[in-house]
């Protein structure tokens, strides 16, 4: 995926000094021109590097000084534009608009400086969301009003990027959902890419499976002596679970991709490969591909979402709701070790047999650790509506379920996330991350709904 790339847009060529020009008692107003301070290099410079400190690393930064609407047209191109306004006209900022990218509005605090510029903007902010409405376009106009303001806007244009800019790469055919059809499976696929601009690769099963047997055996061995607790007996094999992760990589690296999927469960990946994929899309999220099991288009989704807006990897899974004791139960066997991307923490982990074919290695039982966590649940048919979970982490269990099993507490109660329920499997991280994904979700279109 290439890179995100902001311009930093100082706009006008004259500001004054605030704070000591406001203490000052009897000025006479004739002379207040002389307070006025030229935007020169040192500004231009202070302010570049304050809003790149706001900024997430990954992000490419450039610096313009626009003074004319010329100067605006000549700007570079970038995925978003920051956009300080001093003394300068709105049609500044209506040129750069222009560019159909986010315009992000930001101001110094009036403590610091006064601008004249503080009269235009909304100006432009009223006129440009007037026009666009008429038009049926969408303004991608926001304005800050403080650096963690700032910080949060760019982190969710970030995120729209990365979506917008995913390459998702799905073996097998479509999963039969939502409502277990097999129509409205594939529209799906086709509504993720008018949606967000998401590329959508798939391979057929006989051409995987084909693929698949003409790739060398792997040494099994990583699996077992990486666990804690080895539960699979002595004979079973778990070199194809290796093969399928080595199999799945060269693939996603093939096609460029960022985000997998697999048709493990209902088409004949399993059995053909005699493994399961639980190891590979385990390994996948945790080296930073987005990766979900069964085909399930709109979890994937909801996992890039989570998983992009958390700077975590995700885990799907099953949702089981007790109201009666505010306990969210969850399982699967795909999730991700680590904690975060900012973070080298991994969990645990018991190795055992698939739990729905008890003779096909392996299912993993991730050892997660107590604490918050966030559980999301994307509209599984309309991709427009999305639970968004707050919960604590209690303890890992051992029900006749998928492998990975928690117990959530959910503070917010469970009859009203049932009362709003969204989605089919969910996705979990760690920590309380349903600011951030909220805020991604605004610039999504997709409505959040928080327990």
């Amino acid at each position: 995926m290439r890179k995100m790339k902001i311009g930093i847009v100082i706009i006008g060529d004259r500001y004054s000094f605030s704070e000591e020009e406001r203490k000052i008692e009897n000025v006479d107003l004739n002379k207040a021109d002389a307070i006025n301070r030229a935007v020169d290099g040192e500004l231009i410079s202070s302010l570049s590097e304050r809003i790149r400190a706001l900024i997430p690393q990954e992000i490419e930064t450039f610096t313009a000084h626009v003074i004319t609407e010329n100067d605006a047209l000549d700007t570079p191109k970038a995925d978003a534009y920051v956009a300080i306004p001093f003394a300068a006209h709105d049609l500044i900022l209506t040129t750069l608009h222009s560019k159909n990218k986010p315009v992000v509005i930001y101001t110094a605090p009036y403590a610091e400086l006064w601008s004249y510029g503080n009269v235009f903007y909304p100006y432009f902010m009223r006129d440009a969301r007037k026009i666009d409405k008429m038009l049926g376009i969408d303004p991608d106009i926001h304005l800050c009003n403080s650096d963690e303001d700032l910080s949060e806007h760019i982190s969710a244009l970030y995120v729209r990027f990365r979506v917008r800019n995913t390459k998702i790469l799905c073996i097998g055919e479509a999963m039969r959902e939502p409502y277990h059809s097999f129509n409205w499976g594939y529209e799906v696929i086709k509504l993720i890419q008018q949606k967000f601009g998401i590329e959508w690769n798939q391979i057929g099963t006989p051409k995987f499976l084909n693929i698949f047997e003409n790739c060398a055996e792997e040494d099994g061995a990583i699996i077992r002596d990486g666990a804690a607790d080895d539960r699979l007996s002595k004979d079973f094999d778990t070199s194809n679970s290796v093969k399928n992760f080595k199999v799945y990589k060269k693939l996603i690296e093939e096609y460029g991709a960022n985000a997998f999927t697999v048709n493990c469960l209902e088409s004949t990946v399993h059995t053909s490969c005699h493994s399961t994929s639980c190891y590979a899309l385990s390994r996948l999220n945790d080296e930073g591909i987005v990766a979900a099991c069964e085909a399930d288009a709109t979890t994937l989704i909801d996992m890039i979402i989570t998983s992009y807006a958390s700077n975590s990897p995700a885990f799907m899974l099953n949702p089981y709701l007790f109201p009666m004791d505010d306990r969210l139960f969850v399982s699967h066997c795909t999730s991700p070790r680590r904690h975060s991307f900012d973070s080298e923490e991994k969990d645990d982990y018991n190795v055992y047999a698939y739990f729905e074919i008890r003779n096909l290695p392996c299912g993993l039982q991730i050892l997660k650790q107590p604490g918050p966590v966030t559980v999301t649940g994307i509209s599984h048919d309309t991709l427009d509506k999305m639970v968004i979970v707050r919960g604590n982490l209690v303890r890992n269990t051992a029900f006749p379920s998928c492998r990975t099993q928690l117990e959530i507490d959910v503070p917010g109660g469970i009859q009203k996330l049932a009362e709003c329920y969204e989605g089919r499997h969910w996705a979990l991280v760690y920590g309380d991350q349903s600011k951030k994904i909220a805020k991604a979700n605004e610039l999504l279109g997709i409505e959040s709904m928080i327990i």
